[in-house]
């Protein structure tokens, strides 16, 4: 989730080539959203609008069938990996990163 199109557009962009990729621009419908992708993994900005990566993540923990999906967080914010453990990100990614340290980080993540 990501909402700033340049940024979504370019992650489809990099990532759709390896994966199924479903970019969404707000944090609204977030349930209903996995529920229907049914992703294997979660790459979410610190702020979606109005809401924050914590809260959406707070949506989705609560369904048993979805608790264990990896998310990576990413962000301008400082202080990301402080935000990224307190949230209990599976991987972050500081903004701006390059092409190679998003699939890296993908790629790390599936390998595990």
């Amino acid at each position: 989730m990501e909402d700033d199109p340049d940024i979504g557009i370019i992650m489809d962009l990099a990532l759709s080539d390896r994966y199924e990729v479903e970019v969404k621009t707000n944090g609204y419908n977030v349930l209903e959203n996995v529920i229907r992708f049914s992703p294997d993994l979660i790459m979410l900005d610190n702020y979606i609008g109005q809401k924050n990566a914590g809260d959406i993540i707070n949506e989705i923990k609560p369904e048993i069938e979805y608790r264990n999906i990896p998310y990576v967080l990413f962000s301008g914010h400082d202080d990301i990996r402080r935000i990224a453990e307190k949230i209990n990100a599976t991987a972050y990614l500081p903004k701006p990163f390059a092409l190679n340290e998003l699939y890296d980080c993908v790629d790390g993540i599936f390998a595990a």
